[in-house]
Parts: C-alpha cells; structure tokens; sequence
C-alpha cells in the first residue's frame, strides 16, 4: 500500500505550522523511534531529497519525510526545472515513504505544486486563516482550551492581537493563563496591563519578504512603506526585533534558555536563521542602529535610508542563496 502524500499550504505560518506538525505526529505515531522520520528545511539539495524518498523504513513500516518550505516555489530561471524535478522525485519515491510538503504561504490554485501533487495522487490541504465572526470563534475554542474566563474588554483586546498574528495570539494566552494559575483574577485593567498589542501583519510582510523572497521583495516592501499609516521607525524598530530575536536564537542553541520557545516561533526562527546567519544579524542591527541615529538627528532621511538598507540586505541575502546552490 503507497503511503500518503500530503501537502500543506496557506496564508497563516502559524496555523500551517501547527497543522504540519500535527500531520507529522500522526504520520509518526506508530513508528518505534525517530529513525524513521527526515525533514529538510528549504533545502535546495534535491540530490538528498530524492535519495531520502527512496531509503526503504528501518524496523518500521514506514518512513515519514517531511519538506518545509521548498525553495523550488521561489522563482528565477531554474525554478521551472527544479520544480519538475521535484515533482519526479515524488512520484519516484518509495512505497513504504509517506511524504509531507509545507509550504507557510497561500499557493494559487494553478500552483504547478499542487497540480502535481493531485496527480499523484496526494492531497492539497488549505489551512484557511480566519476572520471576522469565524475569527471570533477561533479565539473563544482557544480560551476554552486554556480554561481562560476573561472579561469583555480582555477578549476585545485579544481580537485584536488575533487579527494581526495569531502566532502573537497564542504567547498572550499562555501569559493569561500563567498569571491566572497564580491564583490571581483578570479583570479589565489587569488586562490592559497583560496583553501586548501585536505589531502591524504587514510589518511581519518586510522581514518574511526580505528573508524568504529576497529576489522578489521590492513591490511587497514599497507596498509596505508607502502606506501612511506605517513610518519608517516603525519598519526599524520591527526588523530590529527580528534581528534580536534570531540573535537570541541562535545563541540558545549553544546555551538553552529557561524558558522554551514555543515550536511555531522555533520552526520560523531556524528558516530565517539558515537565510541570514548569525554574524549578519549582528551586523545588520548595528546599521540599523545607525540609521536610526542619522535620521533623527536629521542626517539622512529616513525613508530614503531605509530603502537602502533594505535594499542591501535584500541583495546580500539573494547572494548567499546563489553562493549555496549547487
């Protein structure tokens, strides 16, 4: 019997990430170790991935291959190619290997992905994000899960975070409900305290545009930056929160912290952290710090330094991925 063959996309990284991970765990609960389980995360080795596929299970009925984000989506010149050689390597694989696709963004109904996915007779599972009233319902099956009773101002405020990110969402309720396991009630004042207003989406939409599509960021970054509502300190003070946190990431790796981050967070921080690397972080906040420095003493303008920066960091990424493909 041919094991599945599964792909998941949607707009959501967070909800696709849960979704992957709870795939994985049913495609692993009957597997005796972790041996019998690869992932690659936006690996670019087509050479391992099609070996991977076709290594028959070891004291198991199954290998579980899982393949985070595929660079192949990314566009340029090869990208035709290597997404139909992807698509061979698939429908090559070994019977006994079950095999997961993620991809943490929407894919157009004539992804060439999903097509052949179909073809070969695998499913392509949309995890839809939600709004408006199912929004609200998302956030009330969550509450209930965390045993969370909140008052109406707190849910309000919630919403609000849970329209932005819902990633975001999720490290707010774990707050809530460490605060209230400590035997203390939270009213509406205590909420306005505990519940930190998530960032701006499209802020999120610079750093994932930078970091995952550096070859096609330039209209979703002027996208961003030319809305009214968003400045540029603001795109700084975001990227700059980016930059520490993959800073921190890569430093808990040698140096594990007290608290865990959470398994959604750690998935985007290790994809990010393989884009740019540890010593560019640094760098890059430290010319941020610059930039902010020059533009508030009105040394240099502020959206014209920005786009620079960006710019150059768009280009610098875009090279390490050339300098890595074999």
């Amino acid at each position: 019997m041919l094991e599945p063959l599964l792909l998941i996309h949607g707009a959501d990284s967070y909800l696709v990430t849960k979704a992957a991970q709870e795939a994985r765990s049913a495609l692993c609960q009957d597997l005796i170790s972790d041996l019998g389980l690869e992932e690659f995360k936006a690996s670019a080795d087509l050479d391992a991935i099609e070996r991977s596929l076709a290594t028959p299970p070891f004291l198991a009925i199954r290998r579980v291959v899982m393949i985070w984000d595929p660079p192949q989506l990314g566009g340029g010149k090869r990208s035709p190619r290597e997404m139909e050689r992807l698509l061979a390597t698939l429908a090559a694989r070994a019977e006994t290997t079950a095999t997961c696709l993620v991809v943490r963004t929407q894919l157009p109904v004539t992804s060439v992905l999903g097509k052949g996915v179909r073809a070969l007779g695998g499913e392509v599972r949309l995890i839809p994000r939600p709004t408006g009233h199912d929004l609200r319902g998302y956030l009330e099956r969550r509450l209930q899960a965390r045993s969370l009773r909140l008052p109406a101002g707190a849910v309000r405020l919630l919403l609000e975070v849970a329209a932005q990110d819902l990633g975001w969402l999720e490290m707010e309720l774990e707050k809530l409900e460490l605060y209230q396991q400590g035997g203390q009630v939270i009213g509406d004042e205590e909420a306005s305290i505990l519940i930190t207003p998530a960032p701006p989406t499209d802020l999120y939409r610079v750093t994932d545009a930078l970091f995952d599509s550096p070859a096609t960021a330039g209209p979703r970054l002027q996208a961003v930056l030319s809305r009214p509502d968003i400045q540029p300190p603001m795109v700084v003070g975001s990227l700059a929160r980016t930059l520490r946190d993959l800073i921190a990431y890569s430093d808990s790796r040698a140096n594990p912290p007290v608290k865990a981050v959470p398994p959604w967070l750690q998935e985007r921080l290790a994809r990010q952290l393989k884009q740019v690397g540890r010593e560019r972080a640094r760098r890059w906040l430290v010319e941020l710090a610059d930039l902010d420095w020059a533009t508030r003493t009105g040394l240099v303008d502020a959206a014209s330094g920005l786009d620079a920066l960006l710019a150059r960091i768009a280009v610098e990424i875009q090279r390490g991925r050339m300098d890595r493909t074999p």
